[in-house]
Order: C-alpha cells, then structure tokens, then sequence
C-alpha cells in the first residue's frame, strides 16, 4: 500500500491524514511539537481548572471544508449553529444593535435583517444593498492593487457604514487593517458568505474547547485507520534525488519508507529544513504576518445573555461569553501585542465597563494570550506569493492557510489546503 509521509500536525496537517486515511492510504504523520493542532489547541488554566483556547475561532455556514471535516471525525454534535444569521452589536454607550435575518426565504432574510439593523441610516442600508446586487458580477481580481478602505469608501460607503457595518466582517475574517488588505480578497469571501444561502452566513461555535472540537477527534479517528502518528518528531532535513523526495531527516532518525511528502507547517518553519530551497523558492514563503490578542476574564456574577457580542468602535472587536469567564480578542492587534499586562489590563477592563458594564469588582482573574504570527496578511503582496500545493518536486506538496486556497488565514483554509495536498497525492500515487 502507498504510504504519505505528512510533516506538521495543525489543521492543514491532520486534514490531509484524515483525507488520505479515508482512502484507503497509509499515512505517517509527525509533529515537532509535544501536541497536534497548531495554533487550535486549548488547555487548563492552572488557578481556574478551565478549559480555555490558546485563540477563540467563530466559524460560518459557508465553511463547507470544515464542516466536511468535522463530520467525518464525528465531532459535528460538539459545536452550535446558528440557522441563520445573528450577531448582537454593542456600541460604548451600552446600546446594543442586533443584526439578525429573518425567518423569510434567503435571500429576503437577509435583506430584511438589514433593514433592522438600527445601527445604521436608510441611506447607509441602500449602499450596502447597492454592492449586494453588485457582488455576483464583480471580478474580484481588478481590486487586487486597492485595499479594502480605498474600494468601500470608491463604493459609497458611509465612515459609520464601513465602522458599524464592514470593518466586523473584514477585520474578522482577515485579521487584518481595512487600509492594509487587498480589497480581492474581501470581495471574494463576502461573496461565499452572503450568496450562497442564508445558511453560509449563519455562526458556528464550539461547545468545547478547541483541543476536543478538533483535535482530539481527528486524532481518535486516525488512530481507528492505524495511522503512525509521532510528536515531538522535528524535520531536519530533506534529501532529494531526480526530482523526487527519497528521504528526510528528523530529530529522531532517517525516514525512507513514503512514496509521498507533505509539508503542513507555517511559512516560517520551512526556511529552518535543509535541502526546502529545492522545493520551493524562498522569496515565496517569505510573508508578513499579523497579530492577534487574546484575553481570558473570570467574572462574579456574569449577566450576560448572549453567547458572544461585537464591539462597534473599539480596540476589543469580540467578547466571547463562557459562563464563569468571558474572552476578549482584538485582531490585528500589531499595535498592543508588545506591550505589558499592566498596560493591557486596564484597557480591556476600561472597554468592558464603556460596553457591557462589568467593572473591575467584577473580573476575579485573567489570562493574557498573545500570538504575534497568528496569519498572513492578505495584501497585494502577499496574494502574489502565496505557492500552490504543488512543488518543483513531483512527490512534495505543501498545505497551511497560507499557501494559495483563494481564502484568507483561517480554520477553512488550513482545511482546504490539506484536502487539496491530499487530492495531489492522490494523484500523483495513481
């Protein structure tokens, strides 16, 4: 039997085993690290005993790579969907706005969500609906060299339009400024989310944490296919001979036994392997990458009623509500990620008494996470270097949100990048 020797157990990683496994090919997967998942994992909060994520990840309807994924390691009944779309807004004064679709056929539940949508005027509410019917005919491509504030603001979008409305979606789901993503790469994903059903846009969040949403089913199910799985096994090198991979080492031996080399690890991981320059050329995984700060707060008396709320206007752009403690994310957070908790304590506590009315009598504890190379940023610059899955070498592929997937840096990229690298294997083994 055909065997894949996967290199990096994050998503993109465990993706392409549980695709390859699911056809019936041997697969050999090894992890540097002493856990699978990557940049998704969770762990026990020493003081707290809570379950906490190393970042909270929302997801959406519209990712059908993920969906597939979590269904065929039977984890679907560990998240909550939404049916439909609704997210509740909280501007400084403590006024809440809710954007929420309607129970009519899409796309009118939608349509008529909007209309709802006290936060913004009548006019701001036609100009959105102006780029709505303008979505299917757009050609993403042309607006590769405009950022995404150049393209709203070219559109007619109003500032509290583009602050109340816009900036959610775009710094959410590319983690990046509106003056610094390529308006391409927005263009594209909100027409995934808002012209495929009312479904696509609806949330999707784990009940538990990210280690047993994803991780610890994935690994269970690669373990019933007698997957060789291995952590703590970090690539050295790569040795090539006719254009083909024919060994690798590690910081445990030499391997020689695959017929197939898949290499899901970040961008800048793959510049310490000797022997990647006849791979792929470097200038290629050379990427700029933003930050993304998170904040775990144990709350007394928690009276928050809604799962999770978006901050209109303010350095925090999510507030997560987990019960006995809550979870502040600030993406693109490049401009606080360097500075201490002395300093980011009382901003966050400052923004949750301005917002949701939890004053510092009530946050027992909290927990500062900082990932300072959470993605890619999605500029003209970086769009252009993304690499395929295929390499220079026949039997190496690569996989990460951060090869060419057409999506951002996201759970649903890493996803689809994996079951790509595994339908080139599969391809290239027959």
């Amino acid at each position: 039997m055909k065997k894949c020797l996967i290199v990096g157990g994050g998503l993109a990683g465990l993706s392409s085993a549980v695709s390859l496994a699911k056809q019936n090919v041997n697969v050999y997967l090894i992890e540097a690290s002493p856990k699978f998942g990557g940049r998704t994992y969770s762990f026990v909060d020493k003081k707290s005993g809570d379950e906490i994520d190393n970042g909270q990840h929302l997801l959406l309807g519209c990712y059908y790579e993920t969906l597939e994924f979590i269904k065929s390691i039977g984890a679907t009944n560990l998240f909550n969907f939404q049916h439909k779309l609704e997210l509740n807004f909280v501007t400084r004064d403590k006024i809440k706005h809710q954007l929420k679709a309607t129970d009519l056929p899409y796309p009118f539940g939608l349509f008529f969500g909007l209309l709802n949508y006290e936060a913004l005027s009548i006019f701001d509410k036609i100009k959105i609906i102006f780029i709505f019917a303008q979505l299917p005919f757009l050609q993403s491509e042309k607006y590769l060299n405009h950022s995404v504030e150049d393209w709203l603001i070219e559109q007619g979008q109003s500032r509290n339009c583009i602050k109340s409305f816009w900036e959610i979606i775009a710094v959410g789901a590319l983690n990046s400024k509106l003056k610094d993503a390529s308006a391409k790469m927005f263009i594209d994903i909100i027409k995934v989310i808002f012209l495929k059903g009312s479904n696509a846009s609806a949330m999707i969040i784990p009940k538990v944490g990210l280690s047993k949403a994803f991780v610890d089913p994935a690994v269970n199910f690669l373990q019933t296919q007698k997957t060789e799985l291995s952590f703590s096994e970090k690539l050295l090198e790569i040795s090539i001979v006719q254009n083909k991979a024919v060994s690798v080492v590690t910081d445990k031996g030499r391997l020689i036994d695959f017929d197939a080399l898949i290499l899901a690890v970040p961008s800048f991981a793959l510049n310490k392997i000797n022997g990647i320059d006849r791979t792929i050329e470097k200038d290629k995984i050379d990427l700029s990458y933003s930050s993304i700060l998170t904040l775990h707060l144990w709350i007394k008396n928690n009276k928050l009623k809604k799962p999770f709320y978006a901050f209109l206007d303010s350095p925090l752009h999510w507030v997560f509500n987990h019960g006995n403690y809550i979870t502040t994310v600030t993406s693109c957070a490049d401009g606080l990620i360097d500075k201490s908790p002395e300093e980011l304590f009382p901003m966050v506590r400052t923004e949750l008494q301005k917002y949701l009315n939890i004053k510092e009598e009530d946050i027992s504890d909290y927990k500062i996470i900082k990932e300072k190379r959470a993605t890619f940023i999605p500029n003209k610059e970086n769009l252009m270097k993304r690499p395929p899955v295929k390499t220079k070498i026949e039997n190496v592929f690569l996989a990460g949100d951060w090869t060419n997937t057409g999506l951002p840096a996201t759970i649903e990229g890493a996803i689809k990048s994996g079951n790509t690298a595994a339908d080139e294997v599969q391809k290239y083994l027959w």
